[in-house]
């Protein structure tokens, strides 16, 4: 039986370049569960004001430039933030622009609202309202969102490195090239997704995934 299974590249619902990846059972799972409270506890040391995560959503939030708003929209996926918080704030933002349907500041706050949990979601509310003092231009959202792509495509780097690490150590012996090819065109096509995005492009997770 292989000992190989295929897994998202940075969790579900986000990369959609990985989704092809044979990962080794005994690999690192490339995220922990998503904990805002304690992604809030950690933003408390961040100055939205110089956060590129912080700046790509108090722009999109802000801006009036529908073919901006939405091709970072389109590009971008929750995976690609660093920040649990940030990446559910993206998530509810990405939502509102593809409905068509206004996402300022306030109208993302409505929804966290509407969905209930009154003090589970207090933290949710906090970030957000840090992020709002962000004070990012409104035509800026593609410049930060480039560097939130960027900052993802390093990471991804990390996540490859502590899979092929802790594959060398305990995977199959008949399985390690294959696997190292594999995740090779997962950052292959990871490096592509980023060079259509930069060229123009909105569609995520273009690239090779053969």
């Amino acid at each position: 039986m292989s000992a190989l299974r295929a897994v998202p590249t940075e969790g579900p619902d986000e990369h959609p370049a990985g989704h092809d990846a044979a990962v080794l059972d005994l690999a690192p799972d490339a995220t922990p569960a998503r904990d805002t409270t304690a992604a809030a506890d950690e933003l408390d040391e961040l100055d939205p004001r110089t956060d590129p995560e912080s700046l790509t959503l108090c722009a999109l939030m802000w801006s009036a430039e529908s073919d901006d708003t939405t091709r970072v929209a389109a590009a971008l996926t929750p995976g690609d933030f660093a920040s649990p918080a940030h990446a559910e704030l993206f998530t509810i933002i990405a939502a509102l622009i593809t409905e068509n349907r206004p996402h300022d500041p306030a109208s993302v706050a409505a929804v966290i609202h509407r969905a209930g949990g009154g003090q589970k979601d207090a933290p949710l509310r906090r970030v957000l309202a840090d992020v709002v003092t962000a004070d990012a231009p409104a035509v800026s959202a593609v410049h930060y969102a480039d560097i939130v792509l960027s900052q993802s495509y390093r990471r991804s780097f990390h996540i490859a490195g502590q899979r092929i690490t802790q594959a060398a150590e305990l995977g199959p012996e008949e399985e390690l090239f294959d696997y190292m090819v594999q995740l090779g065109r997962q950052q292959r096509a990871a490096w592509n997704r980023l060079n259509t995005f930069r060229s123009g492009g909105a569609a995520a997770g273009e690239g090779e995934r053969s």
